[in-house]
Formats: structure tokens, C-alpha cells, sequence
């Protein structure tokens, strides 16, 4: 039986959990431009970028100027320009962080070209991995012979005791029509929104955590001009991701300017914190993953005859007969 306390805490935030580590460019008006660095590592391997450009004014038409001359080094670690992206820094496709380690950032770059280099740094601690420990696709109606959707992904996860700051990515495995592939989708490519873990005193903090974090309809916004409907079979993988603080606290930042809840943008003042030090913009943070996997199943007076002979074929109650899903 579900925490009620939970689940009702969790909904009137459901709204502001979603996709985290996605490449942001940012511009400020009337201050002369300084350089932005924007990155992240993960303690799974892979290929990291750090990005670097020029901060320009928010009203301002011209695209923000990128660096390719720069010295760009993780813990001694030099990283590679990117061939196909100007101001983009990779590592080896094998790049990962260990949980606990300390990782600084160096970038050395002649920004106003004086003909001196000047260093900018930024260090962080990798957190640790906070484990799934289960995924249910949650449905919304009891209501009898109702439509299986709209469902919510709620994850279960222990919260150890102490600070921590969450986000989530969610992922589809799904097909076009009975012609294609399945393919893999990243549903939570939109701007991130996050919510700091704020159960770190009286109650929550240290408990097993019930969160529903993503709305699953029948049809799902891809990108703004695409949608991808939802099947039987169709793979939901949710992704867990515990951030570096200052990187979150960057994101979510990010996340307000973005949604227009904060006016970061109207004055000097109102720049947004990083943790870059030298006088640049941006941040740099590490994060962590922990993934799990649910099945869509099929369900009775959810899709009509024509919609399922569209991703199934004309015989796909050999794939469903009604004995199996009652």
C-alpha cells in the first residue's frame, strides 16, 4: 500500500521533474561579454562534452561566438575538439567519473585576446548512485472498463539520509506503424525543469521515496511538431540522476529563465550563478544514473481495432487474445 503523504506530495510536483542534462546556451543583455562553460561528466562511461561560447545581449540577433583555441583538461585529463561542433571539447567514448572522487575542470583560453591566457577552473565532488528500486506504470482511473491511460511512472528509491538533488530522464521504445523498426526515443528532451531534494530535515529525508515522475497519455510530445502514440509492447526506461549541487542548482536556474518564472535575464544582477571560477559564466557538474525498465501492456477498450491492425497487422489478437487479458 502506498504512502499517502508521499503520493500527494509527489503529484503537486510531478510538474517540475523531468529531463537533466541537456546542452544549454544562454545570452544576458546590456554587460559586456564574458565566456560561458557549460558541461557535465557521469560515473557511467561514455563520451562528455564541455561547451564553450560567448555570452551575448538577450535582444540580440547574432549567434554566440564559439572557441575552438582553447585548452580544455578533467583532473589533467585533456579532452579533444569536437570535429563536427565549433566550441564543443570531448573525451574518449570510455570517460567516466567514481563516486566520491573530487574532478576539476581547467580551461585555458585567451578570451580578450591580450595575447595572455587566462585560466578558468571549476571542482566538484562526484555523488553517489541512489539505486531504482522499482518502476510501475501507475494507472490514474479505478474506474471499471476504463482506458488503461493515462498512467504515471512512479519510481520507488531510498533517499540516503542527507542532501540530495534529483532529476530524471525518461525514454521510449516504440515503432511508427507496423512497417518500422522499433526505435529508441528520448521523450525528456525539452528544456529541464528539476526539483531539489527537499526532504532533508523533519520528515522525508532518509525514507523510501514513491515518485510519479512522468505523465504517460496515449499520445506523447516528442518535439514540438512531432508526437509518438503510445502501443502494447512499447518499453518505457526510466532514468534516475543524482547531480553535483552547484550543477542542479545551475540547471534548475536554467529550468525558471526558461519557463519565464524568473526574469534572470533583465539586469546584470540578475546573471545566472555557476560555479566557474575566473570570471566566466556557466558550470560544470557531475551526475550519476540508475535505470529500470517497464513493458506497456495491453489492456481492453484502450485502443480501437484499426489503431492495433496498424501497429500489429490485421492478426493481432494472435499477439492479444482476450483470455490473456482479462
Amino acid at each position: 500500500m502506498l504512502n499517502l503523504r508521499h503520493c500527494f506530495l509527489c503529484f503537486i510536483l510531478i510538474c517540475t521533474l523531468a529531463s537533466c542534462t541537456e546542452r544549454i546556451d544562454f545570452a544576458v543583455s546590456d554587460i559586456e561579454p564574458k565566456l560561458v562553460i557549460t558541461g557535465y561528466i557521469c560515473t557511467e562511461p561514455g563520451t562528455y562534452a564541455i561547451h564553450l561560447s560567448s555570452s551575448g545581449n538577450f535582444f540580440g540577433k547574432d549567434s554566440l561566438k564559439k572557441y575552438d583555441n582553447a585548452v580544455v583538461s578533467i583532473n589533467d585529463y585533456q579532452l579533444e575538439n569536437d570535429p563536427n561542433n565549433h566550441g564543443t571539447y570531448i573525451t574518449k567514448s570510455d570517460f567516466c567519473a567514481v563516486e566520491g572522487e573530487t574532478y576539476t575542470l581547467k580551461v585555458l583560453l585567451d578570451f580578450n585576446s591580450d595575447g595572455v591566457e587566462e585560466l578558468y577552473t571549476s571542482t566538484v565532488v562526484a555523488p553517489h548512485t541512489v539505486p531504482l528500486r522499482n518502476l510501475i506504470l501507475q494507472q490514474l482511473s479505478n474506474e471499471a472498463g476504463a482506458s488503461i491511460l493515462p498512467l504515471a511512472t512512479l519510481i520507488i528509491f531510498q533517499d540516503p539520509i542527507g542532501p540530495n538533488y534529483y532529476g530524471a530522464h525518461l525514454y521510449l521504445t516504440t515503432a511508427r506503424d507496423s512497417n518500422s523498426s522499433y526505435q529508441k526515443y528520448h521523450i525528456s528532451n525539452t528544456p529541464s525543469k528539476y526539483v531539489m531534494n527537499m526532504f532533508s530535515s523533519d520528515v522525508e529525508d532518509g525514507s523510501l521515496i514513491f515518485y510519479p515522475a512522468y505523465l504517460i497519455s496515449k499520445r506523447m510530445l516528442y518535439t514540438p511538431l512531432d508526437t509518438l502514440t503510445i502501443y502494447p509492447l512499447d518499453t518505457f526506461e526510466l532514468e534516475l540522476n543524482n547531480h553535483s549541487q552547484e550543477y542542479f542548482e545551475f540547471l534548475k536556474q536554467a529550468s525558471d529563465a526558461s519557463s519565464g518564472s524568473n526574469p534572470l535575464f533583465m539586469s546584470p544582477s540578475g546573471v545566472m550563478r555557476g560555479n566557474i571560477d575566473g570570471g566566466a559564466l556557466g558550470a560544470f557538474g557531475v551526475y550519476t544514473v540508475s535505470r529500470l525498465k517497464e513493458v506497456m501492456p495491453f489492456a481492453e477498450n484502450t485502443w480501437t481495432d484499426e489503431q492495433m491492425i496498424l501497429r500489429f497487422g490485421v492478426n493481432w489478437r494472435e499477439k492479444f487474445p482476450k483470455e490473456e487479458s482479462q
